[in-house]
């Protein structure tokens, strides 16, 4: 592939190509100057100078990017001379499609075109990093959904969150970056660091505030907060609670696979541990999962975190295949 070609299909995925660069990119597909392998070579070196898990690009995905690249390419070869608008229309939908295959999400966009969405999902035992079109970066946590319109940044920056996301968002004073989550919760940035936890099973919703300033609301709450505070909204009693943070780099952990314990019950754990490791954990007796546990795990693996669990309570586990259950020691 020619430098040209090169930077023009590197422009093609940030959607800053001119008019003029998208028929001479279509021209060099037609003309068979782009093939799979060099696709495949393009995009396998710029995972690997943005990823430190370059292995999280599976055959699969980079098959699917290339099947979607000449999908919108052929979809196009015939009109681009008389509707130069459509295909630029195209081409932004395809730059967001090939580059969310290419970090192994998924990109939905639902049959209801009154109420379009792009979707960025991440399965369980994965994470990614998503840079939006306003310049912010979202790093999502396994089992994570992110959803905004596609024309995110022109009339407003609002996006919809289910599960974990860390957030740095770009300063735009005029145009606040908004957080929608479960419960009808609302958080409101300028610009600023922050990391907000709102899995659909999870008793509570908490927001941790890094750098900035945030505006936490729903009908029932209107909170600011500070660097080094916290907001948890308890969803089974509608309360909510803010605190200070000694370390607010825990909120974080997660990016770097660690665990940061304060009485969080089994069952909680559980759930994360399921998310993160793909597996699925049940109990042999309902009272296992109110057991309490407080600490920190580094460096762990999913046997790390389970042997610690049982060295430090009367609890063993039995593995079969992705299935844990947790039962109490026997004498």
């Amino acid at each position: 592939m020619s430098e040209e070609i090169t930077n023009l299909v590197g422009k093609f995925l940030s959607n800053t190509l001119s008019e003029e660069e998208i028929e001479r990119l279509l021209r060099a597909y037609q003309q068979k100057q782009i093939s799979e392998k060099q696709f495949e070579d393009y995009y396998a070196s710029k995972w690997e100078d943005a990823s430190q898990h370059p292995s999280r690009l599976a055959e699969g995905n980079r098959e699917k990017a290339w099947e979607q690249f000449k999908m919108y390419m052929r979809r196009n070869t015939q009109t681009l001379p008389k509707h130069k608008n459509r295909w630029i229309a195209m081409a932004s939908v395809a730059a967001v499609a090939i580059l969310f295959f290419i970090l192994g999400l998924s990109l939905q966009r639902p049959h209801n075109h009154s109420q379009q969405e792009l979707v960025v999902m991440v399965e369980n035992g994965q994470k990614a990093s998503v840079q939006l079109p306003d310049g912010s970066r979202v790093r999502l946590n396994s089992a994570s959904a992110l959803r905004y319109s596609p024309d995110f940044g022109k009339k407003n920056r609002t996006v919809k969150l289910e599960g974990e996301a860390y957030f740095e968002v770009q300063s735009n004073p005029d145009n606040p970056f908004i957080v929608l989550t479960r419960d009808h919760l609302q958080v409101k940035a300028v610009g600023t660091k922050f990391n907000i936890k709102a899995y659909p099973n999870d008793d509570q919703i908490t927001g941790t505030l890094i750098e900035g300033r945030l505006e936490v609301s729903n009908s029932l709450l209107s909170e600011v907060l500070d660097p080094n505070e916290r907001i948890s909204f308890h969803t089974r009693g509608l309360t909510f609670s803010k605190s200070r943070v000694d370390n607010v780099n825990e909120a974080i952990f997660w990016m770097t696979d660690q665990f940061v314990f304060d009485k969080e019950t089994l069952g909680n754990i559980a759930n994360m541990l399921e998310r993160m490791y793909n597996v699925t954990i049940s109990f042999a007796s309902p009272d296992i999962k109110e057991i309490q546990y407080s600490g920190k795990i580094k460096n762990n693996s999913m046997e790390n975190v389970l042997n610690l669990i049982t060295v430090v309570s009367p609890l063993q586990y039995t593995m079969t295949e992705s299935h844990i259950t947790f039962s109490k020691k026997t004498e």
